[in-house]
């Protein structure tokens, strides 16, 4: 009963925006860790991740991480973690709020493991916002090649409604770019996740561009520009200018914020 009262807690407000679809949603729950409870909340997770890991297995989710924020480069300071959630569809986000569904992930709990870790959740962290979004392209399917100690490196884009076909369109033209420098081991994983729902929660923004990277060093690199795709692109379209292409993307949007996360525990 705990448990059940946790999970609706926990889940109730994202429910009841969830969309009916055939596409995949991801949802970020931003965390604000009580001071001094970072062990705390850590161990917590661990217990999540059994759950979580139980979830994914009878396939009402197809991935949940756990990423400390390490530098926001430019942003707020409101949360210390962030849960990535990718669901099926809208349906099994919305399946949540049935108590059922959690019945075989906790399975093989203990009542101490309950109580101690994930009924302390609320003395521990504070959900500070959350948000949903549509996976609409990548490079390297960041589910699969994430591994735990991966950096990754989120852009909050701002586009303006008369941009944002084009805008969409020129990413989605970089992709056998992209392909190409996944292949040179510049980064992991390259993602194009648009906002489903407008909530504005960590910023007014429309789209989240990310790359994952197997340590910091390979993070830092790429953001501050020490190394770059223009190699890649060349070798792509070997007749087009990379500074030209460059302006006429950044022409088209405003970054508004970015940061570095760490994965830090995920589902198997």
């Amino acid at each position: 009963m705990l448990l059940a009262t946790i999970v609706i807690a926990t889940f109730i407000t994202v429910a009841s925006h969830a969309q009916t679809s055939s596409s995949n949603f991801l949802e970020a729950t931003y965390i604000k860790v009580t001071p001094g409870m970072n062990e705390n909340y850590l161990n917590a997770n661990k217990i999540f991740k059994m759950l979580n890991d139980g979830r994914k297995a009878s396939k009402a989710l197809s991935f949940w991480g756990l990423y400390r924020r390490v530098y926001p480069i430019k942003g707020n300071l409101d949360f210390d973690y962030a849960i990535l959630e990718l669901f099926p569809s809208g349906k099994e986000m919305q399946a949540r709020k049935d108590l059922s569904a959690w019945d075989e992930p906790v399975h093989g709990l203990t009542a101490k493991e309950i109580s101690t870790s994930i009924g302390a959740l609320n003395t521990i962290r504070t959900i500070v916002a959350r948000d949903i979004f549509d996976p609409r392209f990548g490079v390297g399917d960041a589910t699969v090649s994430a591994a735990v100690g991966d950096y990754v490196l989120r852009s909050k884009i701002k586009v303006s409604d008369a941009n944002m076909e084009a805008y969409e369109k020129i990413l989605e033209s970089l992709k056998p770019v992209m392909e190409e420098a996944v292949k040179a081991g510049k980064f992991k994983s390259w993602n194009v996740l648009k906002r489903a729902i407008a909530t504005n929660v960590d910023g007014d923004y429309d789209f989240l561009v990310t790359f994952y990277f197997k340590n910091l060093d390979e993070a830092l690199a790429f953001s501050s520009g020490l190394t770059d795709v223009s190699a890649e692109f060349k070798k792509v379209f070997p007749k087009e200018d990379y500074a030209a292409f460059r302006s006429k993307q950044i022409a088209l949007r405003e970054i508004i914020g970015q940061e570095l996360w760490e994965l830090v525990e995920k589902t198997d």
